[in-house]
């Protein structure tokens, strides 16, 4: 109860929450494409804004650009609220909240209508900051999975799968497993569509645009 106080209370810990979505909120994705390839990347390929359909749409580069700063801005949401949770001391839960909304953000882009992404490079880029083992058992996961399969969804999906079990192995019930937890229910939820075609053999390879 006293941690829900100091949320709803502290001016500050709202001012990280609001902070915390507006970056994840910022589709780097879409303004790469309308930019400086002249086209909603939207309406082409998948439609997703990530990474994966701007290598597809746009080449390496485009999606290289991409993926870096939607990992960047989920690490600078992370770097602030802790920054000023340690500095305010506040409880541990907010920079968990932060760090969810940031994903959050990303995938419910108030710049885009609350549609976006599905929240992985987002992700990577909020575990880098937040926990190094758990960025690790997460990246591991998912370069290893791609080296042997090319297919991206599924290296996601595993290494989603893989997180809250090594996050437990290393931290059992504590704030970082629960965060895990979410972060990866959440983002397996959004990949139903990717998750259908798996099982039916049907989804694509990553592949670039020529």
């Amino acid at each position: 109860m006293e941690t829900l106080n100091i949320l709803f209370e502290s001016p500050l810990g709202i001012v990280i929450f609001i902070s915390a979505y507006l970056l994840g909120s910022i589709p780097f994705g879409f303004l790469i494409a309308k930019i400086f390839l002249g086209y909603d990347i939207r309406t082409v390929g998948s439609g997703n804004i990530g990474m994966t359909n701007m290598v597809r749409t746009g080449g390496k580069i485009p999606g290289i650009a991409t993926f870096v700063f939607d990992v960047g801005k989920g690490s600078l949401a992370v770097f602030i609220a802790i920054y000023f949770v340690k500095l305010e001391q506040l409880p541990e839960i907010v920079t968990i909240l932060a760090a969810f909304l940031a994903v959050f953000g990303h995938t419910c882009s108030i710049f885009l209508k609350f549609k976006g992404g599905k929240g992985v490079a987002t992700t990577v880029g909020v575990l880098l900051i937040f926990n190094i083992k758990m960025f690790l058992a997460f990246g591991l996961t998912w370069l290893l999975v791609f080296i042997v399969k090319r297919i991206s969804s599924l290296s996601a999906l595993i290494a989603l799968l893989i997180l809250p079990i090594a996050t437990f192995y290393f931290y059992h019930f504590s704030g970082k497993f629960y965060l895990s937890l979410i972060l990866s229910s959440y983002i397996i939820l959004l990949h139903h569509e990717n998750i259908k075609r798996l099982l039916q053999g049907s989804e694509n390879k990553l592949k670039t645009s020529k």
